[in-house]
C-alpha cells in the first residue's frame, strides 16, 4: 500500500475530517499484507554511541551520573554571569506560553454547534469550557474530554473547535524562563542541595541537551545540541588538580596529546583567570574540544556554596565529529542531509588507513620488527617475552618486545593475525577474504604501526602498549573516511571489527 499524497492533500485541504475519515481505511488489517521484521541487529546513531562511550569511562574513573534542570528563570543567569549576562541572554530561548481564553457561547455559535452535533447537551459544553480556562483540562485532553462527556464522534468535536476563533487568535505570552544556553547554569542548583549531605569529592556528571539561539545552523552549528559536563566539588580541588583529571579523561577517550591554554578573557562564572581551553592533537593538529575553570566565588555565593567548584564541559557532538571523521555536523546528525554515494568494496577496502603510522625509516623497520617476531612467536607460552628490535631512537638505545604475563597463555592472542576485507559493502575480518575484497591490512600490522609511531614520537622511561579485545577499526588503529563510513551505515551494511588479541608490545630506553 502507498498513500498518493497529492490526492490526500487535496481531499484534507477541502474537507479535513471526511478525508481522514476516508484515509484511516487505508491502514486496517488485511489478510494479504503479511509483515515480517527481518532485522536482528538494530543500527546505533553516532550521537548515542558516542555519548554510551562518554558515560562509560566517566563511571570507570568515579564520577556518579546526574540529570540537571532544562528550564532556569532569568535570574539565574545574571546569578552566574554577572555584568555579563546581558550577551549570555542575547543567545538564550525565552519560554512564552499561550494563554487559557474564555470562550463564549452565544446563539449564534451555538446554532454552529448543533449544525455539527444536533443532540450536544450545550451546558455540558460550558462546563467543560470553563474547567479547560481554569486549567484543569490538559490540551491533548481536550478532544477526549468532549467525545467522552458529550457522547459525540471524535470528527464532531474537533470541527466544533474549529468555530471557536478565541483559540486560533491566541498569542503567546513571553515569560522569564529560559533553556539553559549552558549546562553549568544548572549546576549550582543541583552542587547547593548537595554540599552538606554527601561525601567530598561530590564528583558529578550529566550529558544532556543545552539550547542557543544561533543566528544560523551550519556545517558546524545546531541550536540543539548535546553537552558533557562534568563538576567536582571539594574543599581541596583547584586547577591543578582539574588539569590532572581532565588529561585523564580525554586520555581514555583516545587523545594522547593534550594541552591546556588559559583564556584571555574569563568568563564571569569563573574566578579571575582560572578558566582554560581544553586542546587535543588529531590528524596532525591542535583542535579546542573543551573549556574548564574554577567556579567564581560570587556566583557559587549567590547560590549559597561554600566549597570550590571545579568544571569542565565540552560539545558531544563536535567529540563525535572529530572521532569519526566528520565535516558536517548535519550529515553527522540528521537522515536529510546523509549523502547518497554508491560506493563498491574496492572503493571503501582503500579508504581504510591507519590513524598513526611511522614517520621515519627507523620506525618503519621497528613496525615491521614487532609484526614479524609475533608472527614467528605467536604460539610461545607465558611467561614469555620475544625480543623484536634493537637501535637507536632519539639518541637513546632503545628495545622493544612483543611480550605475554599471565601463565599459560600464548604471545598472541586468537585474533591478532586476523585480516581485514570489505564484503557487500561491509567490513569484515578473519583469516581468509571468503569472496571479499582484501585490504591487505591484519589487525597486529596496524597495533604495530601505532606502537612504532608512539616510540618514533619519542618516549620517556618505558613505553606499553596492550590491545586486549577489539570491536571497532579505532581499538586497533585503523580509520575510515566520512564518505565511506556513511555509506555503510546508510545502506545497513556492517563495520564488523572484532576479535579477542592480547598482545603487548613494550619498549624500554637506557642511556
Amino acid at each position: 500500500m502507498r498513500i498518493n499524497i497529492k490526492e490526500t492533500k487535496e481531499q484534507a485541504k477541502k474537507d479535513f475530517e471526511k478525508a481522514w475519515i476516508q484515509t484511516s481505511s487505508l491502514f486496517e488489517g488485511k489478510g494479504s499484507r503479511k509483515f515480517t521484521f527481518k532485522k536482528k541487529d538494530g543500527k546505533e546513531h553516532i550521537l548515542g554511541k558516542t555519548i554510551d562511550r562518554l558515560r562509560r569511562i566517566l563511571l570507570e574513573i568515579g564520577f556518579d551520573e546526574t540529570e540537571n534542570l532544562t528550564i532556569i528563570p532569568e535570574e539565574d543567569v545574571y546569578r552566574e554571569y554577572g555584568p555579563e549576562s546581558a550577551v549570555i541572554l542575547d543567545r538564550a530561548f525565552y519560554i512564552a506560553k499561550l494563554p487559557r481564553p474564555e470562550i463564549g457561547l452565544n446563539n449564534k455559535v451555538v446554532l454552529k454547534i448543533k449544525k455539527v452535533a444536533q443532540e450536544i447537551d450545550v451546558d455540558a459544553l460550558k462546563d467543560i469550557l470553563r474547567e479547560y480556562k481554569k486549567g484543569n483540562i490538559e490540551g491533548d485532553d481536550f478532544v477526549e474530554e468532549l467525545v467522552v462527556k458529550l457522547g459525540i464522534k471524535t470528527e464532531e468535536a474537533t470541527a466544533i473547535i474549529e468555530l471557536f476563533s478565541e483559540l486560533k487568535d491566541l498569542e503567546p505570552v513571553p515569560t522569564n524562563l529560559t533553556l539553559r544556553t549552558h549546562m553549568s547554569g544548572t549546576w549550582y542548583h543541583t552542587l547547593s542541595s548537595m554540599q552538606d549531605k554527601a561525601d567530598f569529592p561530590v564528583a558529578l556528571f550529566s550529558i544532556g541537551r543545552r539550547y542557543r539561539n544561533e543566528q544560523k545552523e551550519d556545517a558546524g552549528h545546531l541550536r540543539v545540541h548535546n553537552s558533557a559536563s562534568v563538576v567536582i566539588m571539594d574543599p581541596d580541588i583547584d586547577m591543578v588538580a582539574g588539569r590532572r583529571i581532565v588529561k585523564k579523561i580525554f586520555e581514555k577517550i583516545g587523545f594522547k596529546k593534550i594541552k591546556f591554554e588559559t583564556k584571555k578573557a574569563t568568563s564571569k562564572y569563573y574566578a579571575r583567570g582560572m578558566e582554560d581551553e581544553v586542546f587535543v592533537m588529531h590528524n596532525g593538529k591542535w583542535l579546542e574540544i573543551a573549556d574548564m575553570g574554577m567556579y567564581s566565588a560570587i556566583s557559587l555565593a549567590n547560590f549559597n556554596i561554600k566549597y570550590p567548584v571545579f568544571n569542565v564541559g565540552f560539545g558531544v557532538e563536535r567529540l563525535a565529529m572529530v572521532l569519526e571523521g566528520y565535516k558536517d555536523i548535519r550529515e553527522m546528525m540528521f537522515p536529510q542531509f546523509y549523502l547518497e554515494d554508491k560506493l563498491n568494496d574496492e572503493e571503501i577496502a582503500r579508504d581504510i588507513k591507519f590513524i598513526d603510522e611511522p614517520k621515519s625509516a627507523v620506525g618503519r623497520k621497528i613496525a615491521e620488527s614487532i609484526v614479524d617476531t609475533a608472527s614467528k612467536h605467536r604460539d610461545d607460552i607465558a611467561p614469555s617475552e620475544a625480543a623484536a628490535w634493537s637501535g637507536v631512537v632519539n639518541d637513546k638505545k632503545t628495545d622493544v618486545s612483543v611480550v605475554e604475563v599471565e601463565e599459560g597463555k600464548k604471545l598472541v592472542g586468537p585474533a591478532g593475525f586476523n585480516r581485514i576485507f570489505v564484503r557487500d559493502g561491509s567490513i569484515v575480518n578473519g583469516l581468509d577474504e571468503k569472496g571479499g575484497v582484501a585490504t591487505g591490512i591484519s589487525f597486529i600490522e596496524a597495533i604495530a604501526n601505532k606502537a612504532a609511531s608512539d616510540i618514533e614520537e619519542g618516549i620517556t622511561g618505558d613505553f606499553k602498549s596492550y590491545t586486549g579485545m577489539v570491536r571497532s577499526l579505532t581499538d586497533i588503529n585503523l580509520k575510515i573516511s566520512a564518505k565511506s563510513k556513511k555509506y555503510i551505515e546508510t545502506n545497513n551494511r556492517k563495520n564488523d571489527i572484532k576479535g579477542a588479541v592480547f598482545v603487548t608490545i613494550i619498549a624500554k630506553m637506557r642511556g
